[in-house]
């Protein structure tokens, strides 16, 4: 029996900006901060909740990000699948990820904290570190692994 059909090639290309060493290192979350606030449209942070990961070398220098999700004023769809096939075909060694409150009120609700665990697990089945999850507004930030929540 021949086979006709015809199957797509999946293929992943990067190419810096920068020398490596110029890239950016997350050291602490004031640091991730201040590079994921500038990614962030500041007309829509109060509006719609976005959730995005940055995409980390072993020595925590950041080859990129990725826009995961995209929702509503209160929520966004997460599907780890996602995080881990950009994490993946980008060859990072870590993430870091990050979603924003557009009521700016920064604290971690049940629903952030049974996702972050659920990625985190799914990182070290894969040998992803998850460095971070941060939730952000233009008034500041949480560092859940700061506070004990991851």
């Amino acid at each position: 029996m021949k086979n006709d059909s015809i199957v797509a090639e999946v293929g992943l290309t990067y190419k810096t900006v920068a020398p490596i060493s110029d890239l950016p290192e997350i050291t602490s979350p004031d640091s991730a901060y201040e590079l994921l606030i500038t990614l962030f449209d500041q007309n829509s942070i109060q509006l719609q909740e976005h959730f995005l990961i940055l995409l980390l070398d072993t020595q925590k220098r950041c080859l990129g990000y990725s826009n995961i999700s995209k929702g509503g004023s209160s929520s966004t769809i997460v599907e780890p699948k996602f995080i881990f096939q950009t994490a993946l075909l980008s060859n990072a060694d870590s993430i870091l990820l990050c979603h924003n409150h557009p009521s700016s009120e920064l604290k971690a609700s049940a629903a952030d904290i049974r996702l972050t665990n659920r990625i985190e697990k799914s990182g070290r089945l894969l040998g992803i570190e998850i460095v971070d999850h941060l939730i952000i507004s233009n008034e500041g930030f949480l560092s859940m692994r700061s506070k004990g929540l991851l």
